[in-house]
């Protein structure tokens, strides 16, 4: 019996579970589970992956994104829909773009470069601004995630 190829969809997300291995590695955060596939994206510029709780089985723990954009994670304690965590990271990075651009470096970017700081804020907040166009649009969620 053969095995179908795998689709560029498929291969891509497999790429982005990895990241998101390597997201909950540098963050040294004790997790369970990562999602098989991801709560919710948009080939080739984001995905959001569930990762379980370690503490409360089969309850989600963690928000992770990536793709065409920093990785990141989150706390998934108020947010308990793709959409919720989507918007939070979008807030979150416009925020920290914010303080780049002021000369206030937030811990997650306190590694980078001083010369670098200009262009990450810039990223930060046009891929902010995009996950929060997308978590905005109601036309790509289900009904029961309003």
């Amino acid at each position: 019996m053969s095995h179908p190829e795998p689709t560029p969809e498929d291969s891509w997300c497999a790429e982005r579970s990895a990241d998101v291995v390597a997201c909950l590695q540098r963050a040294g955060l004790e997790h369970g589970r990562i999602g098989e596939w991801p709560a919710w994206h948009v080939m080739p510029y984001a995905s959001l992956w569930a990762v379980e709780s370690p503490h409360r089985p089969e309850w989600i723990g963690w928000w992770v994104v990536c793709g065409d954009l920093p990785s990141d994670v989150l706390a998934a304690h108020d947010l308990a829909t793709p959409r919720d965590a989507l918007r939070a990271f979008g807030k979150r990075w416009v925020l920290h773009g914010e303080s780049l651009d002021r000369g206030d470096v937030p811990a997650a970017w306190a590694h980078l470069p001083h010369e670098a700081l200009p262009k990450h804020a810039a990223v930060l907040k046009r891929r902010g601004a995009a996950l929060q166009v997308w978590a905005d649009d109601a036309s790509a969620w289900p009904a029961d995630e309003d």
